[in-house]
């Protein structure tokens, strides 16, 4: 072979992988049959998280605490978390830490959930591995966490187990559900939902508005009543952040798929989230977490945008126009709060919350499903009609074991009311 050809090869060679394809690859990996979905106390799940302590050591993040195992915390009653660390540059910052954290654990077999949250983990390991090669002023804590779907146990776990003190937690940044977008739309914002609870961090956040790294500040009530894994449980007096590219119509399903990815869009988010952290991070003073919160003025508009997108999505038919009708109430009423905070909690009802449920159901049709099934099968037990109930509720459980997965609390209500209505 020519020398130049070589040459030419071997410099190919020593090319180091770009972030799009250390994502990628993360990605498909986790999502691959070797781990066999990383459900919950399963051993595809245990070989996930050895796999996720592998590469916090590749990187060159050292375990919080010694012996074997070091990266992993066992969840009592089963499951394990991986932990691990970066000391802070600043010699009085450093005993601080800020948590950036993801979810591991998908429902097994067919449900792989890549966006939900393969991706997460991978954005948390590219995270790192900007962050080891210069450390911000805070100290960092990684974690993945197991267990998000049966009530955040890896979480929750954790909060009452914390191998850094909470008292020296400044702040906590959840990663879940990225690669997507709202159901293909709005791929490159990241929507950060729970500053309204830290002055700190609202300022931080308010110096981000750059239509290059788009943002989306949005309140936390929104999503503690649609998809609560966007926080963290238990951390009391911790800022917490939860992050994500917004719902998607795959979201708890078997089309949750490495190929749906946007890895471009997953490239940009892996540099804008790295900068997040580290403007957090490097914050001086003090963090804190105050108990009534103060919405960002932009959250209307944020709002608005994501509705926008998303009536893109809804079928002209009609059929569909009282719907269309319910889509264009609600962005005019958000615009009729464009540039101020919505904080009355009327208002937020009414004006907030009402959008977003709107953006969601559109988002992920399978939402929209269960609800109807789980609606028809209560209407017929509270009417009396024991037989069509228990087939509405078999029904309602054939669907969400094979098509629409839930976190354990809500599936165990659906058996429990059906084996009720069997025992009578």
């Amino acid at each position: 072979m020519p020398y130049k050809t070589v040459l030419i090869l071997a410099l190919i060679i020593a090319i180091p992988a770009q972030p799009t394809g250390r994502l990628e690859t993360i990605t498909r990996k986790l999502t691959s049959p070797e781990f066999d979905g990383r459900a919950f106390k399963s051993e595809g799940g245990l070989k996930a998280a050895q796999f996720i302590a592998e590469n916090f050591k590749q990187i060159g993040l050292k375990p919080v605490r010694s012996g074997n195992d070091a990266y992993l915390q066992k969840i009592a009653g089963g499951g394990q978390n991986v932990i691990a660390s970066i000391e802070g540059r600043d010699p009085g910052l450093k005993k601080e830490s800020v948590i950036i954290c993801a979810s591991y654990d998908a429902f097994g077999g067919k449900f792989a959930g890549a966006m939900d949250n393969a991706a997460g983990v991978a954005l948390l390991f590219e995270i790192a591995r900007e962050m080891v090669k210069s450390p911000p002023a805070r100290s960092l804590i990684f974690i993945a966490f197991d267990g998000s779907e049966q009530g955040m146990a890896g979480a929750v776990f954790y909060s009452a187990n914390p191998l850094v003190s909470l008292e020296v937690t400044a702040a906590a940044i959840n990663l879940t559900g990225f690669g997507g977008g709202w159901s293909e739309r709005k791929h490159d914002t990241i929507n950060i939902v729970g500053s309204e609870f830290s002055p700190q961090l609202r300022s931080v956040l308010s110096d981000l508005k750059d239509p290059d790294k788009p943002t989306a500040i949005l309140g936390a009530d929104v999503f503690n009543r649609i998809e609560g894994e966007h926080l963290l449980p238990g951390l009391g007096r911790v800022p917490v952040l939860g992050m994500t590219s917004g719902f998607h119509y795959a979201y708890h399903s078997q089309a949750d798929t490495a190929d749906r990815i946007n890895y471009p869009s997953l490239e940009k988010t892996s540099s804008n989230l790295t900068g997040i952290v580290r403007r957090i991070a490097d914050n001086p003073g003090r963090i804190e977490r105050t108990g009534e919160p103060v919405y960002d003025e932009g959250e209307s508009m944020a709002w608005y945008s994501i509705l926008l997108a998303l009536r893109e999505n809804l079928l002209k038919s009609p059929s569909n126009d009282a719907a269309q009708a319910k889509i264009d109430d609600a962005l005019l009423e958000l615009n009729r709060h464009k540039g101020r905070p919505v904080q009355d909690l009327a208002a937020r009802e009414a004006v907030i919350r009402r959008a977003a449920d709107i953006c969601f159901f559109i988002a992920n049709p399978n939402g929209v499903e269960y609800s109807n099934l789980l609606n028809n099968a209560k209407n017929l037990q509270d009417r009396g009609e024991k037989q069509k109930a228990i087939e509405a509720y078999r029904k309602l459980l054939k669907f969400v074991e094979e098509e629409y997965r839930l976190d354990t609390r809500r599936e165990n209500e659906i058996r429990s009311r059906l084996k009720v209505l069997e025992s009578r």
